[in-house]
């Protein structure tokens, strides 16, 4: 029997991480795994690849009574082998996004059982953690192993940097970053800076994924690259990274996390040189 498998994806707003989350649980499913893909974003878009632009229910429409509380008419199935579930929540500028995905939580406590025919849950997490809110499924311990979604930006480094300070908290005891996922913005960004950037935050590389056509062709069409280029370079480094993150799931890291302090990250990628030189 396969070993259950859980991941919590964070990352800052427009990095991919959605993206990232969407391919992840197709290829999971495509290997017969049985996936529950929770996506803990007010506007309710990690499903959108999976389900032909359809808007699933969601955990908000539950509350404000425009669904019922039964699991099954919450949970969409997206593909064979694939469900989702939204949190969604309020309209922008009112309410508390956060607060939707502290309720999912408290959901999915309260249905153990329907929870046990699943052997991997993919928590896709809004942004940097500026809401308590949003670090529920580490609170509630759903889910352990973080995965930081990061360009080589300055402002999604920022994010990744905080992110990893959350596996330092205290209160957040036995939860570790298992690696940082690189989606590149331009394709030039030196290997080796983005090498030295996790190796001083203690967290190893999962995996480099460069801009690549054909996923920006799949998220027009509401697709995802396994089934608009499924031969194509981006199909194969999906695959490999859920290998990955399989491989590892379980493995106690060797050392703790080392969340760098404002003013050194300020410094730090001041001086770091991450693109290649045009001279």
């Amino acid at each position: 029997m396969r070993r259950p498998l859980t991941i919590v994806v964070y990352g800052k707003g427009g990095v991919g991480k959605s993206t990232t989350c969407a391919h992840l649980a197709m290829s999971f499913a495509r290997d017969g795994r049985k996936v529950l893909l929770l996506g803990c974003d007010p506007k309710a878009d990690t499903s959108l690849r999976l389900m032909g632009g359809r808007r699933p229910p969601t955990i908000v429409d539950m509350v404000t009574g425009l669904e019922g509380h039964e699991f099954r008419s919450l949970v969409t199935n997206a593909r064979a082998g694939l469900d989702v579930l939204e949190t969604g929540g309020p309209p922008p500028g009112q309410g508390c996004g956060g607060r939707s995905v502290a309720t999912l939580c408290q959901y999915l406590e309260d249905h153990a059982r329907e929870m046990s025919g699943y052997d991997t849950l993919i928590f896709d997490v809004l942004g940097d953690l500026v809401c308590g809110g949003f670090v529920a499924p580490l609170r509630f311990g759903l889910g352990r192993d973080v995965y930081i979604v990061s360009s080589e930006e300055t402002a999604s480094l920022f994010a990744a940097n905080n992110i990893v300070k959350v596996a330092s908290a205290p209160y957040h005891e036995g939860v570790f970053v298992g690696g940082i996922i690189f989606n590149l913005r331009q394709n030039d960004a030196r290997p080796e800076a983005l090498e030295a950037f996790a190796a001083r935050l203690g967290v190893g590389i999962t995996a480099v994924l460069p801009r690549d056509r054909d996923i920006l062709e799949s998220e027009e069409l509401g697709l995802t690259v396994f089934e608009h280029a499924p031969r194509g370079p981006a199909a194969a480094r999906f695959r490999a990274l859920a290998a990955a993150i399989e491989a590892r799931e379980g493995v106690v890291p060797g050392a703790s996390v080392k969340p760098m302090p404002a003013p050194e990250f300020a410094e730090y990628v001041r001086h770091q040189k991450i693109y290649r030189s045009r001279g």
